[in-house]
């Protein structure tokens, strides 16, 4: 992308200032005494300032500027944006380079209990970042880089960057903004550490025979290896080649899998009240993060049917398979899911039963206890009541013992964020 030239700027700095006072106070005190010396070092002193004006211009004209910003990355992990930086002029070398950027998080929940000094703080209007490039030869490029480590999920937004100089002598400042349109980075929710146990805790369990796991056609078989032919067997599986080699019948064997139906619902509740909200908002995020730590740890499994639901302002599922696509999608949902203290858990049930023919298995991820859901509203937990007779229920009260049933005890969260980039 080319800076526009109508987009050049140029302000003087304090000792740009101090010269250009001094050269005038000196051409102003020549002329009246007639002191053609002062007259001269006064001409100097603004001749020095056309220079500078004139050198770092040219500068900032001569640059290009290409910016690569990451679409996606997990809160907690560094993120990396890149600029490419070139100069067009073919002679004269650039140097004292600076990039400044400007990240606004736009329309998710702030945290106020987020207090990492190397992060982005959370509840920013506006974050400022700045980076640059020392020497840069005639047409020579290269690259500079910022490292950002985002505290907390949502969606952020990359503005017009500005690349400004203050070369050859720091009289004044030459800048120029970019005419690109803004880019945006979805932060996803930071990612736990699981227990050795978690997968024992699921409804259907990979690799194992449960109520909510459902046999597969013939397709999904994988062959096991060969056996002797039994009274019964299909003689399609005979294995022509091995059975004549040896001469008695061999058929083949299959191993037949396992997948799992589940539903991942997330109750994102949080008070209305000021006092209170300190303690449950740090479990709801919880909830957030295990759920994110779930699909994305369940993603790949063969023959899995994962789906996911969130209750906040705005109810949104997500399911039906496990593609790189559908993992994506559900990670965004739980970036830009916004807390409420009215979370509607039946419009959740609903849409998830009408995105499916069979109900699946149903896990979920809240903040409260599930007896004060019951008794909260009738009218709000009559899905959730079918799910819980018909035994297919499993209730997950992160502000109880339940968290460490499923979250292990560390200091960093575990790396699974490459299924995304494979």
């Amino acid at each position: 992308m080319v800076l526009q030239r109508r987009n050049t700027r140029n302000r003087l700095t304090r000792l740009g200032w101090q010269f250009m006072l001094i050269g005038m106070f000196g051409l102003l005190g020549g002329s009246l005494n007639g002191l053609n010396l002062l007259i001269v070092v006064a001409a100097m002193t603004l001749a020095v300032l056309l220079a500078q004006w004139r050198v770092s211009r040219s500068t900032i004209e001569s640059v290009r500027v290409d910016r690569r910003v990451p679409r996606e990355v997990f809160a907690g992990k560094p993120a990396r944006i890149r600029y490419q930086v070139s100069n067009r002029h073919r002679l004269m070398p650039l140097w004292l380079i600076c990039l400044s950027d400007q990240i606004v998080r736009t329309g998710a929940d702030t945290n106020p209990t987020d207090s990492n000094s190397n992060s982005l703080p959370p509840a920013i209007n506006a974050h400022s970042l700045h980076t640059g490039v020392g020497l840069l030869l005639p047409s020579q490029a290269t690259s500079a880089y910022l490292d950002v480590t985002f505290g907390h999920r949502g969606r952020y937004q990359l503005g017009r960057w500005r690349v400004s100089t203050t070369a050859p002598f720091a009289l004044s400042t030459a800048w120029r903004e970019s005419t690109d349109q803004e880019e945006f980075v979805d932060v996803y929710p930071r990612l736990l550490p699981l227990t050795r146990s978690w997968r024992q805790l699921l409804p259907t369990k990979l690799g194992n025979v449960s109520s909510s796991a459902h046999r597969q056609g013939h397709a999904d078989e994988v062959f096991f290896g060969l056996r002797e032919y039994r009274r019964g067997d299909s003689r399609r599986h005979i294995h022509w080649r091995t059975t004549a080699r040896i001469g008695d019948l061999v058929v083949r064997q299959f191993e037949q899998q396992r997948r799992l139906d589940l539903c991942f619902l997330v109750d994102a509740y949080c008070p209305a009240s000021a006092a209170e909200a300190d303690a449950p908002h740090q479990n709801v995020e919880t909830a957030i993060s295990l759920a994110a730590s779930l699909v994305v740890q369940l993603f790949g499994g063969s023959g899995s049917q994962i789906m996911l639901s969130v209750a906040g302002q705005h109810n949104e599922t997500c399911g039906g398979g496990f593609s790189r696509e559908a993992l994506r999608r559900m990670l965004q949902i739980l970036a830009r899911v916004q807390t409420t203290d009215r979370p509607d858990l039946d419009e959740s049930l609903g849409q998830v039963a009408k995105a499916v023919k069979h109900l699946p298995d149903l896990v979920v991820l809240s903040p409260r206890p599930l007896s004060e859901v019951l008794a909260a509203n009738d009218s709000q937990s009559s899905l959730l009541r079918q799910w819980q007779q018909r035994g297919r229920l499993n209730w997950v009260n992160l502000s109880s013992r339940d968290a460490a049933t499923w979250i292990a005890e560390a200091s960093s969260p575990q790396s699974s964020a490459e299924a995304l980039h494979e």
